[in-house]
């Protein structure tokens, strides 16, 4: 147990045999004990040193009753039992025939049997203070009673007044019971004090400030956040209405109608309010007053939008993703990156399959947006009237089907992040006007809905066509390919990167199970790299994962056949087929050898027979340039 949690109990002795057994059975119980002893007069001075160190303090009596009064951490009474008294009269004088017992004033129950017990006459003395002490000892003597038992106190004074005494002292069974109940204390008041806790921690953590009153217009209570919103602090016993005036609190308070997310102009900020009151019995017993900045209420719903629409809403690549060796796809990537710390509009331009989506996600993920939403939409692939709609959002019945809620659009859903208009050049002209506007003036307006929307967005748009051309045609607004087109990137086709095609190969290859033979991959590479790659780098992902398919289940096809089946042979350009086409009676490697023949041949003649230059070219050594051309750089 963590000794902070542990019971600290201290005990307040008024004899050393109390001590002994309150320390017995303390360090039996895990409590944290303090023992102290002192009189009756010392007593205070002792427990106010304490009080601050222990949860409960212990003592006896007179002793106890004076300590209570004067500290605030709780006292509990070790009391006097008939037992405690049998062990008393025990000691007396057995021609002791009557005796007085000074006790605190409490009920002990048997005295009359002990009395019949040994013959005895017992006269019972209640004090509180120790002149009630005084006082009973000359009545004692006046009526002629010789024997007092009491406490340290009684016995003093029996003493200096020349009578017998015997020390009334606590047994065992009854520190024990003392130590039990202060226990109990201390448990029951640390499950209020963490449940208190709880709910002030619970109640502060409300992003709301609130401000609780009783029936009678008084504030009972507020939290912390209330002093952040209004500017000060409410103390309790004030009067609501004269806080805040002006309020529908009155009127909640009479009608016991809520009122619900009014504003108001509270300290130069607009204050949404709200007034609950509560019943219990049919009485109304107070008001809950509630009062939240609507800017964070703004905030609040920004991060909800976020939330619920994270999923297809946050952008998954980045720049490292980017695969590339070419010098004018690094090129094209500084680049992009550089635009990236703006807010510009950006105009991604290429053919298809080129990578246009996961440049602009990587433009996104390198912004400062990149903590907002990222929202993809493909204008070609949504139909004109749901383009609309999926775009700007409608209001509740704005059409037919509408859903009776309404839609937030896609433009509010990328509010501070940015969204990605793919096939830019497939937007209907009608929506291009509505998108211009949107870009002029950063709010939106709902289909069928008549106020403006607020949005904070970084456009950036994507076409395979020529856009420009396009105005001119009057397929394409001009004012709004200005306003998209403020930062150009134009990403290069694959068969402009031929450097790129074995290295993006590989990797769409390194997931592939069983992997692909080295050897086939070696052979086919040339004719990879000779191929035009119409469809770009989505194209090479296929042909890739058609080759994992192939090199499985048609070890052995011919060149003819594996090329038919990876989809290249109908793209080739007619010009190249000629040029490094190859007897298809030839097996698989027979085939390869001689296209890398003919290939290396070619390259050759085109660099004049310079053989530095075309082993540069095609990036091998002069000995590999040798084998492969068939000793033709010797000619």
């Amino acid at each position: 147990m963590n000794p902070e949690t542990k019971i600290r109990l201290a005990l307040i002795a008024t004899y050393p045999e109390m001590s002994k057994i309150f320390l017995d059975i303390a360090n039996k119980s895990n409590i944290i004990a303090y023992d102290e002893y002192a009189s009756f007069d010392d007593a205070l001075v002792v427990a106010k040193k304490m009080e601050s160190k222990v949860d409960v303090i212990l003592s006896r009596g007179g002793t106890a009753a004076y300590i209570r009064d004067n500290v605030s951490t709780p006292v509990v009474f070790i009391p006097i039992t008939s037992f405690d008294v049998l062990q008393a009269v025990r000691k007396l004088d057995p021609a002791t025939k009557e005796a007085a017992l000074f006790h605190y004033d409490q009920n002990i129950y048997g005295i009359n049997d002990i009395q019949e017990m040994f013959g005895l006459t017992i006269r019972e003395y209640r004090f509180e203070t120790h002149d009630d002490i005084e006082q009973n000892v000359k009545d004692v003597m006046r009526k002629g009673i010789r024997t007092i038992i009491g406490g340290k106190v009684a016995m003093r004074l029996a003493a200096a007044n020349g009578l017998s005494g015997v020390e009334l002292s606590a047994g065992l069974d009854t520190i024990d019971r003392a130590i039990n109940e202060a226990v109990q204390i201390v448990q029951e008041s640390r499950k209020i004090y963490y449940q208190a806790a709880r709910i002030e921690a619970a109640f502060n953590a409300i992003t709301e400030g609130i401000v609780i009153t009783d029936e009678n217009e008084e504030v009972l209570i507020s939290n912390s956040n209330i002093e952040q919103l209004l500017g000060r602090t409410y103390r309790a016993g004030e009067r609501f209405n004269d806080v805040v005036p002006d309020s529908k609190f009155r009127f909640a308070l009479e009608s016991l109608q809520p009122q619900y997310d009014y504003l108001r102009d509270i300290g130069g900020h607009v204050i949404n309010v709200s007034h609950i009151p509560v019943e219990r019995d049919g009485r109304l017993v107070g008001v809950v007053n509630t009062f939240e900045d609507i800017s964070k209420i703004q905030n609040l719903e920004q991060n909800i939008r976020k939330q619920l629409h994270e999923k297809g809403l946050k952008a998954k690549y980045r720049f490292e993703d980017i695969l590339t060796q070419s010098e004018s796809m690094l090129s094209v990537k500084k680049l992009a990156a550089s635009y990236a710390t703006t807010d510009l509009s950006i105009l991604l331009e290429g053919e298809s399959g080129t990578g246009k989506e996961l440049f602009a996600q990587s433009i996104h993920d390198a912004s400062s947006r990149r903590k907002g939403p990222f929202v993809a939409v493909n204008c070609a692939a949504i139909s004109e009237n749901l383009l609309e709609s999926e775009l700007f959002g409608y209001e509740p019945g704005a059409f037919t089907g509408a859903s009776k809620t309404g839609k937030q659009g896609l433009f509010e859903l990328a509010h501070r992040g940015s969204i990605f208009l793919d096939e830019i050049g497939e937007m209907p002209i009608q929506l291009q006007t509505r998108l211009l506007r949107v870009l002029q003036e950063k709010e939106v307006m709902r289909v069928g809905g008549s106020r403006n929307i607020p949005v904070d967005i970084r456009v950036i748009s994507a076409s395979n066509h020529n856009l420009l051309e396009m105005t001119g045609s009057g397929d394409f607004r001009e004012d709004l390919y200005y306003r998209l087109n403020v930062l150009n990137i134009t990403l290069p086709p694959l068969r402009r990167r031929k450097d790129d095609i074995e290295l993006l190969c590989g990797h769409f290859l390194k997931e592939c199970k069983p992997a692909v033979d080295k050897a086939l991959l070696e052979l086919l590479m040339p004719i990879m790299e000779a191929y035009e790659w119409p469809g770009n780098i989505r194209e090479l992902q296929n042909v890739a994962l058609r080759l994992s398919f192939i090199s499985q289940h048609h070890k052995e096809s011919d060149l003819r056949e594996l090329i038919t089946i990876l989809g290249m042979t109908p793209k080739m350009q007619p010009e190249d087929s000629r040029r490094y086409g190859v007897n298809g009676a030839l097996n698989l490697k027979d085939a390869v050898a001689e296209f890398e023949r003919k290939f290396v041949e070619q390259v050759i003649d085109e660099c004049h027979g310079n053989q530095d230059a075309a082993a540069k070219r095609l990036g091998i050594g002069r000995t590999t340039l040798w084998r492969k051309s068939g000793n033709a750089g010797d000619r």
